[in-house]
């Protein structure tokens, strides 16, 4: 899958005078697919064309108040990630922090969690929360020598669950996190075709398996359908300007 996933994104890449309304559709549909998929994984329901509608500031008379807060914060912390792209800022605990403020609005500022107990969901028992800071930097410097984006994003999503460093926020925030980790890599952002319960047990065949395979083949099939999307939604906007190999 690897391999087919470089092959789309060889082409995705010859794309390099594409029409502003196909970036701009680009740009958005990151923000839609990364929020979505977090919404899912909360066991939140909502129609992908609804979540759409709320971003561009549409009132729909079923949909909870409480969400488009959660919606619009999420989408100021999707354009701070833009502006880190730009950058050039490698993620790190203060950055990760700040958008899990941002978008939680945690009690009385508390970011981490502060006790020590068994994650039930998932069947496994996180490191000391004393640890998390260094569980945490020792995570990022080891992202930066994964082999590419997409592995990148992979490697630090597993991490910070299995860190869980936010509490039941972690797997939100793990998605945010190699939803960057992806956009600095120039690779558009997918939608995990899971439930919550359908995530739950993949994540803890993986961590209690010690087996990273079934959740990395989940990861490259999300990128490389998301991929065939966009490329189709490329070529309807114009050919490919194809540049020359030296």
């Amino acid at each position: 899958m690897r391999d087919v996933l470089k092959a789309k994104l060889k082409e995705f890449r010859t794309f390099t005078d594409v029409r502003p309304e196909a970036k701009l559709w680009l740009e958005d549909s990151n923000l839609w697919m990364g929020l979505y998929t977090m919404l899912c994984l909360r066991s939140v329901r909502v129609d992908r064309n609804d979540l759409v509608k709320i971003l561009r500031g549409q009132i729909l008379e079923d949909i909870n108040i409480e969400l488009y807060g959660f919606c619009h914060r999420f989408r100021a912390v999707y354009r701070d990630m833009i502006s880190s792209i730009e950058m050039q800022a490698d993620l790190d605990i203060k950055i990760l922090d700040g958008w899990y403020s941002q978008i939680f609005e945690p009690d009385e500022g508390v970011l981490h969690r502060q006790d020590n107990g068994v994650v039930y969901d998932i069947g496994f028992i996180p490191c000391h929360f004393k640890e998390i800071n260094e569980q945490m930097a020792d995570l990022f410097r080891r992202a930066r020598g994964a082999r590419d984006a997409a592995h990148k994003s992979a490697l630090t999503h597993l991490g910070l669950v299995e860190i869980y460093p936010y509490g039941k926020d972690s797997v939100s925030m793990a998605l945010v996190a190699g939803m960057y980790m992806l956009m600095q890599g120039g690779i558009p952002v997918p939608s995990y075709p899971l439930s919550e319960d359908e995530y739950i047990k993949l994540i803890s065949e993986t961590i209690n398996g010690h087996d990273s395979g079934p959740f990395m083949d989940m990861h490259y099939r999300s990128l490389v359908n998301r991929l065939e999307t966009v490329l189709r939604v490329y070529e309807r906007a114009g050919e490919p300007q194809i540049q020359e190999e030296d």
